[in-house]
C-alpha cells in the first residue's frame, strides 16, 4: 500500500514539474524597441532583483513587473531570475526599507505591459511569446 502511495505521489510530482517548466518556457523579457542595449539573463536577473539600476550604455531601468495572482510572474522569477516571487518580494521590501530603491511598476496583462515598454525607451518586461509584435524587441527568450 505505502509503495502504491509512493508512486502516485512521484507520479504527481512529475506531471507538477513538466506543467511549471511549460509554463517557465512560455516566457518572454520584451524591451522598448528603440532601447540600444542588448543584455543577458544574468542582466536581467540583477535588474529584477533590484541589483541592476542603469542599462549599459546608460539610463535608468524601467521595470514592469505581472500583477502577483499572474501566473506568469512565477513563472518569469523561477526560470529567469533564479529566485521564487517571494524572495524577490521580499528583497524589494529590504530596499525600499532601506531606501536603496522602488520595485517594479506591476500592470497586469500582456497588453498593457506591452503597451507600458513600448511606450518607455528604458522600460524591461515580460510576457508570453505569443503576446510578442513589432511594438517591442525580444530581450531574452
Amino acid at each position: 500500500m505505502n509503495q502504491r502511495i509512493g508512486i502516485k505521489l512521484a507520479a504527481g510530482l512529475m506531471t507538477l514539474g513538466c506543467a511549471f517548466t511549460a509554463l517557465a518556457a512560455d516566457v518572454v523579457v520584451i524591451g522598448n524597441k528603440d532601447n540600444p542595449n542588448t543584455v543577458d539573463k544574468a542582466f536581467i536577473a540583477r535588474a529584477f532583483s533590484g541589483e541592476a539600476k542603469t542599462w549599459p550604455e546608460g539610463g535608468q531601468v524601467m521595470l514592469i513587473d505581472q500583477g502577483e495572482d499572474n501566473p506568469l510572474r512565477g513563472a518569469f522569477y523561477t526560470s529567469v531570475v533564479g529566485k521564487s516571487a517571494s524572495n524577490v518580494k521580499a528583497m524589494w521590501a529590504q530596499q525600499v526599507f532601506s531606501g536603496k530603491g522602488l520595485p517594479p511598476k506591476m500592470i497586469d496583462g500582456d497588453a498593457d505591459v506591452k503597451k507600458a515598454v513600448a511606450a518607455q525607451r528604458n522600460a524591461i518586461g515580460y510576457i508570453k511569446p505569443s503576446s510578442v509584435d513589432d511594438s517591442v524587441k525580444v530581450l531574452l527568450k
